[in-house]
C-alpha cells in the first residue's frame, strides 16, 4: 500500500497575526479538500496553538526542528504572505529562504505558494533571492505587482501569478457570525458597523499616522450613523495602535479585546457593513463577505491586492489625505450594492486560481512518495 503524503508548511504562523493564520488556513483548507489524507505538519513559533487553531501537526519552526522533520516529509510549502522582504528585518528573508535551501539540500521538492515579493532593499537578499527561487520545483506568488518583482530581480524561470490562499476560506454563516460576535464581547447596537482594521505603519510616528486617520474616519461616521469597530490584527501591535486612534476620534469607538481566530475575525467582518483597512487580509475577509472596501495602503501589497479585485486605493500612508479618505468612505457606503455585486465576479476567480495553484503543489508529491509493501 502507499503511505499517507507528507508535507511541511513553512510561514510565519503561531505569532497572533491573524492574516497570516489566514493563509495558514486557506492553505489547509486548499489540500483537505484536493488530497483529504495528506499529514500536514506546520513549522510554528507556537505549536500547541497552531495545532489547536488549525488541527494539523505543528512544531519549532527552528532550522534543528525543521531539519528533523524534513527528511520525512514528500513536499515543503513555504507560503505565503509577505516572507521575501527585508523592510522589517534582514532575518525574515534568510530564515525563509534558508528553510527552502534544507529542502532542497534533503532533496524535497518545494512549491511556494502565495507569495509577495519585497521590498528587497539588501543586495545579498536580492541575490539570494533570485539563487533560490530559481531552484524551486513552484514558484507562485498572488499579485502582478510581485511577480513584476522577481523579473526585476532577474528570475527567468516560470512564475504563476495566482492568489492569495486565504480567499479559499469559506464565506462565514449567520451561525459562524453570531458567534464571533458573542465571542468579542461587542454590543448590541442598530447603527451599521466599520470595521477598522489598522496598523502602524513601519518608521512612523504613531500619533501622526492615528490624528489623520482619526480626523477622516470620524467625520463619515458622524454623518452616516456608522458604528466604528476596531479590529486588531496583530497582538499586541494593532491593540495598542487601535487605543491610539479611538483617542482621537470624535465619537465612541469600540475595540476588539480579544484575540480571534483568523476564521473568527473573518466571521466578524462578515457581519459587519463597510470595511476600512490597512490590513491586507482585513480586505480579504471583505472581499470573501462582499463587502465594500476602502483600502489604505502601507505597503506595495495592498496595491497589488486592490488591483486583483479590480478597485482602487483611497490613500497611502506616505500621503494620507483626510479629506480624500473621508470622501472614500463615503461614497463606498452609498455605492456598497454595486460594490458588493462586482466583488462577487471578481471573488470567486482568485479563490478557483488560489485551489489550482494546490493542486499543482499536490502534483509535485506523485514523484516523491513511496509505496510501503506489506511484509
Amino acid at each position: 500500500m502507499t503511505r499517507h503524503p507528507r508535507i511541511l508548511v513553512s510561514g510565519y504562523y503561531g505569532f497572533g497575526n491573524a492574516g497570516d493564520e489566514a493563509i495558514l488556513a486557506g492553505l489547509v483548507q486548499g489540500v483537505r479538500g484536493l488530497a483529504p489524507d495528506a499529514e500536514l505538519t506546520v513549522l510554528s513559533g507556537n505549536p500547541e496553538a497552531t495545532a489547536a487553531e488549525h488541527d494539523v501537526a505543528a512544531v519549532p519552526r527552528g532550522f534543528r526542528s525543521a531539519f528533523a522533520h524534513m527528511s520525512e516529509s514528500d513536499l515543503l510549502i513555504s507560503g505565503g504572505g509577505g516572507l521575501l522582504q527585508d523592510a522589517t528585518s534582514w532575518r525574515s528573508p534568510l530564515y525563509y529562504l534558508g528553510i527552502i535551501q534544507l529542502a532542497l539540500t534533503a532533496g524535497v521538492p518545494v512549491a511556494c505558494i502565495g507569495h509577495s515579493i519585497g521590498p528587497l532593499r539588501r543586495p545579498w537578499a536580492r541575490s539570494l533571492t533570485r539563487y533560490t527561487l530559481s531552484k524551486v520545483a513552484l514558484l507562485s506568488v498572488r499579485d502582478g505587482l510581485s511577480q513584476a518583482a522577481l523579473r526585476a530581480l532577474g528570475v527567468t524561470r516560470e512564475v504563476y501569478t495566482a492568489a492569495d490562499p486565504a480567499f479559499i476560506l469559506s464565506p462565514p454563516s449567520q451561525a459562524d457570525t453570531a458567534a464571533a460576535w458573542e465571542r468579542a464581547q461587542l454590543a448590541t447596537d442598530p447603527r451599521p458597523s466599520l470595521t477598522l482594521a489598522l496598523r502602524r505603519p513601519p518608521g512612523t510616528p504613531s500619533d501622526a499616522i492615528a490624528s489623520a486617520l482619526a480626523e477622516a474616519i470620524g467625520p463619515p461616521c458622524q454623518q452616516l450613523g456608522l458604528r466604528p469597530l476596531l479590529i486588531p490584527m496583530q497582538f499586541p501591535a494593532d491593540v495598542e495602535f487601535a487605543h491610539t486612534v479611538a483617542a482621537r476620534l470624535p465619537l465612541p469607538a469600540e475595540i476588539v479585546r480579544p484575540r480571534l481566530t483568523a476564521r473568527e475575525v473573518l466571521a466578524l467582518i462578515g457581519g459587519c457593513d463597510l470595511v476600512v483597512a490597512m490590513r491586507l487580509h482585513a480586505l480579504i475577509f471583505g472581499a470573501i463577505c462582499r463587502r465594500p472596501l476602502v483600502a489604505i495602503s502601507y505597503d506595495p501589497k495592498v496595491v497589488g491586492l486592490m488591483g486583483e479585485l479590480g478597485l482602487p486605493i483611497a490613500t497611502s500612508t506616505d500621503h494620507l489625505d483626510p479629506q480624500e479618505l473621508s470622501r472614500s468612505i463615503v461614497n463606498a457606503w452609498q455605492d456598497r450594492e454595486r460594490s458588493s455585486a462586482a466583488l462577487a465576479a471578481r471573488v470567486n476567480p482568485l479563490a478557483e486560481a488560489a485551489r489550482q495553484t494546490i493542486a499543482l503543489a499536490l502534483a509535485l508529491l506523485h514523484n516523491r512518495t513511496p509505496e510501503v509493501r506489506n511484509a
